[in-house]
């Protein structure tokens, strides 16, 4: 889930696509699923640098979204650079974040998570942990807005990328989680793990450490070894399983560790080229049965992670409706 270097020059590109296809929002239908006690949050990879009209745009989408479903968790993940070592810690790119995360921190039902990626549980131990100290000295700064010199960019939680649950590397990962645990205990934010596919057997206890690991990181696009026009590979055979209606099953019965899960679907389209938009009936069945699966969190993008988050079928807007709307919450 790391920013590839040729994503930005790619958005543009996809912009285009989308629009042709379609632009209107759309209605979300009656909730089929009662809200629990724990409502299923929104993990959000909003990873767009937030300048310029079409990422501002998209921000705001973001802010609206959280606005409009008071009672829907949101989970938004920051990431700047794909994340520390800043030098200086905050970077000094914060001034063009800093009215964004404080936008969000000012919101009860919404949690900043701080990015930080581990090359498959690899990255040196300390290095790591220095990250994690980087994200909880932020407070306060200043913002190239006027009146602006004490936006509020503290983090609430960690989301490590690149997770590997293989048991040889589980005392590392154990350690890792604990400490930013420790280092985030009561900001009310979670802790979460990114292996993008299922914990391996014997590393079942990292459910007890963890707020929530994302299990499934997939696509939708059936269109397999698509090609972008920035040469890039939307959903590579042998990289992913498309995602359908079951997938979230294949979680398991557990509803304890379920309930500890995540689940990440991009590229939410039925296929690259020609260009052919999925149907907001098919979103809504996806997160009908993501929801129903009893998961921690989730989030549906049309594209990526950089950019095209107003765009249909699984913009910020419609993805929120359709997450209240069946947790029959506000």
């Amino acid at each position: 889930m790391k920013i590839p270097a040729c994503l930005p020059a790619l958005a543009s590109t996809v912009t285009s696509a989308a629009v042709s296809v379609s632009t209107s929002a759309t209605t979300p239908a009656a909730p089929t699923v009662a809200a629990s006690t724990t409502p299923v949050g929104l993990l959000v990879p909003l990873y767009e640098y937030p300048t310029g009209t079409t990422a501002t745009a998209d921000w705001q989408a973001l802010i609206d979204a959280i606005d409009a479903h008071p009672q829907l968790p949101f989970y938004v993940i920051v990431n700047d650079g794909n994340g520390p070592p800043y030098s200086p810690n905050p970077p000094s790119s914060m001034p063009d974040w800093a009215q964004w995360i404080d936008l969000i921190n000012a919101r009860s039902n919404a949690k900043t998570i701080g990015y930080i990626y581990t090359s498959a549980s690899a990255r040196d131990y300390a290095t790591l942990t220095s990250a994690v100290d980087q994200y909880a000295a932020w407070t306060t700064t200043a913002g190239f807005t006027n009146n602006a010199s004490a936006y509020d960019i503290h983090i609430d939680g960690i989301f490590f990328d690149e997770i590997d649950t293989q048991p040889s590397k589980l005392s590392n990962n154990v350690a890792l989680t604990t400490y930013a645990k420790t280092a985030f205990a009561g900001r009310g934010g979670p802790v979460v793990l990114n292996p993008g596919t299922l914990v391996q057997a014997g590393s079942e206890s990292l459910f007890d450490l963890a707020d929530s690991i994302l299990q499934i990181e997939t696509c939708y696009a059936k269109s397999s070894e698509a090609t972008d026009p920035g040469n890039v590979l939307r959903c590579p055979a042998g990289g992913y399983t498309p995602f359908t209606t079951a997938t979230p099953a294949t979680l398991g019965t557990n509803a304890t560790r379920s309930a500890k899960s995540s689940i990440v679907v991009h590229d939410f389209y039925e296929q690259w080229s020609p260009f052919e938009a999925a149907s907001a009936a098919s979103l809504q069945a996806g997160i009908d049965a993501v929801v129903n699966q009893g998961v921690h969190s989730f989030y549906f993008t049309t594209y990526g992670y950089t950019t095209n988050f107003t765009s249909a079928p699984a913009s910020i807007t419609d993805v929120a409706a359709y997450a209240a709307q069946i947790q029959n919450l506000s």
